[in-house]
């Protein structure tokens, strides 16, 4: 009888044990925090924007909040930090929403390998505000997308205003968002992400010694503002954004002229193509997209 209880007991041992190891294996990226997705109460059918809302809700199960009285719209974070945008929240402009929608399905979803569109955020934030952060030209930051901290669920878009609306920063923001979430993981953090850090350390170069574009390409910038780069964060995730819409032709000729932002772009480059994603690919598809104003 003893023995029976220690064959059972055995038993249960091993299956505990192969499960713990089934769980310690890496899996696929997911979020580290589930945003809830679901329609907001007041949601309703009857108006275009409406109505895309409601049919990208039913076909992937993502939901777009463009209402600014929706206590989410103000959240930003799920944690102590925020992301306080600098002027009073505004919503995004009704055509520039509608614009927006559509490109989370061509643009990025459409795109995006099939297993790899789990990593689409389960929800976008979207306002007529720039997200800059900040109370002054010292501590300001700006961002092209911002991904709440801890949650790869939740997007936060701004700059949707008709009038001045730019379709290619609004490409950017998904490859933007989409770099924060791979950079997230620990072994991409370790593989790429710090070598980049690395690279800026070593070479001893700033944000702030930037004063020209032609200075920014010598230090491995990609831009002359500051509020961009001013975090090891944004400079890494400003080259997905700016892998996925600039020109071949362009990025060689500042690559034959500055080796370090060529150094820089390879280890984002490798990093995209290690989760199944090929910027060139993105690129070349956004060469020929409708909503790419350089074809309109």
């Amino acid at each position: 009888m003893k023995n029976i209880t220690n064959i059972t007991r055995l038993s249960l041992l091993v299956v505990v044990v192969a499960c713990i190891v089934a769980c310690s294996k890496e899996g696929p990226l997911e979020a580290d925090y589930v945003a809830p997705n679901e329609l907001p109460a007041n949601l309703v059918s009857g108006s275009p924007l409406n109505d895309r809302i409601l049919s990208l809700y039913d076909d992937f199960g993502i939901v777009v909040y463009t209402d600014i009285t929706n206590p989410r719209m103000y959240e930003d974070l799920v944690s102590e930090e925020g992301l306080n945008i600098s002027e009073e929240r505004m919503p995004a402009d009704t055509t520039a929403a509608i614009i927006y929608i559509n490109m989370i399905e061509d643009e990025f979803i459409n795109e995006l390998p099939l297993d790899n569109r789990n990593l689409v955020p389960r929800n976008f934030y979207l306002f007529e505000n720039d997200l800059i952060v900040g109370t002054s030209s010292y501590n300001s930051y700006e961002y092209i997308s911002k991904l709440w901290y801890n949650s790869n669920g939740d997007l936060t878009v701004g700059g949707l205003k008709n009038e001045e609306m730019d379709s290619t920063k609004l490409k950017q923001t998904f490859y933007y968002g989409l770099s924060n979430i791979f950079r997230n993981d620990a072994t991409n953090t370790n593989s790429f992400y710090q070598p980049f850090v690395d690279i800026k350390t070593d070479a001893a170069v700033y944000y702030w010694q930037v004063n020209s574009l032609d200075s920014a390409y010598e230090k491995g910038f990609l831009t002359d503002n500051q509020n961009l780069i001013k975090s090891h964060q944004q400079d890494f995730d400003l080259f997905a954004a700016w892998a996925a819409t600039t020109p071949n032709s362009t990025k060689d000729s500042i690559f034959n002229l500055y080796p370090m932002v060529r150094q820089k772009y390879d280890l984002v480059d490798a990093m995209f193509r290690q989760e199944g994603v090929d910027l060139d690919i993105v690129n070349a598809n956004w060469e020929e997209s409708p909503y790419n104003p350089e074809n309109n």
